[in-house]
């Protein structure tokens, strides 16, 4: 069956990995399920029956933690190398994990996500106040709530008492996360979208919000977007993923290892930086992020026609 999916219309393509990610997600999550209740001495009905507000608490921090390990294998790693097997003789190569036009992209890409990290406050400042305006008292309600469920269980992770637990928090929330959302969004959906639009930077907008939209925390929305178009962009312009996973990784473990050493406080609403100068860092960071993403794309050798050429005149992503 390899080489068969990619030369099918992307809508097509679109829905049989919707198809592909929906029967391993099932089947994933039920074997995953079943294998941390017996873990954690619980019945499946018992399973089922926990809320957010208990996976908030300290006592089902394990479970809370196997269950973003099912999440990477059953959601994200598996249906992404399963639907590229089935659409090319060079799976990896067509998930895009293959080694960038140059090397020190995967640099490039580091920096560009660490001057990300400073924007994300920014644009968060912007999207409360967009959310406050735009949103009556019932809906910007319904979305703190939403806000507050995540923010308990992620509270609860990485609640670190040694090492040991900051570097199973970096592996959890930075390693298998990277790696499993990068080749889910960017390595399959994105490259699917972008042949449906016919547009890298469509694609790459539309994925973008798929990817924040499907983290359900939306006071965060925005940056988040902004993180992912970023991502795609690193992602695109160096014809491989292992840029954009590598500084996916390292913004999730900063926050991680931020956290831990308490240099940032998930309470403190700016952590230390004045209000006032949020926006400067916020635009000195956007700058920074526009002239390297520019800089990438003026040596990148990624093009549509390339990507997206029929089997014949080459295979996947240009070698």
């Amino acid at each position: 069956m390899h080489a068969n999916i990619k030369k099918q219309p992307a809508w097509i393509q679109l829905i049989i990995f919707g198809l592909i990610t929906f029967v391993i997600a099932l089947i994933g999550s039920l074997i995953g399920l079943v294998i941390l209740a017996r873990m954690n001495h619980l019945s499946l009905p018992q399973m089922q029956s926990l809320t957010s507000a208990d996976f908030a608490k300290p006592e089902f921090v394990s479970l809370a933690k196997g269950l973003l390990v099912v999440q990477f294998f059953a959601v994200f790693f598996l249906p992404s190398l399963v639907f590229a097997w089935l659409s090319d003789p060079h799976p990896l190569a067509f998930a895009g994990l293959k080694m960038p036009d140059r090397a020190g992209y995967v640099v490039i890409g580091i920096v560009i996500i660490l001057f990300s990290y400073l924007l994300v406050e920014w644009l968060g400042e912007l999207n409360q106040v967009l959310v406050k305006t735009l949103f009556g008292k019932s809906a910007q309600a319904w979305i703190e709530k939403g806000e507050s469920d995540v923010d308990g269980t992620l509270q609860n992770i990485l609640n670190m008492k040694n090492a040991g637990d900051l570097w199973e928090s970096v592996v959890l929330v930075g390693l298998l996360a990277a790696i499993g959302e990068e080749l889910f969004f960017r390595g399959i959906l994105q490259r699917i979208l972008i042949q449906a639009f016919k547009s890298p930077w469509a694609g790459i907008v539309v994925t973008a919000a798929i990817f924040s939209a499907i983290h359900g925390q939306f006071l965060g929305f925005i940056p988040r977007m902004i993180l992912g178009m970023i991502l795609g962009a690193l992602y695109w312009y160096s014809g491989s993923l292992l840029p954009a996973i590598a500084g996916h990784f390292v913004f999730n473990s900063l926050q991680v290892v931020l956290l831990y050493y308490k240099v940032i406080d998930n309470d403190n609403a700016h952590n230390g930086v004045s209000e006032h100068m949020i926006p400067v860092v916020g635009i000195i960071s956007l700058v920074v992020i526009v002239v390297l993403l520019n800089y990438l794309r003026k040596r990148s050798v990624t093009t549509y026609a390339k990507v997206y050429a029929p089997p014949s005149v080459t295979d996947g992503f240009p070698e």
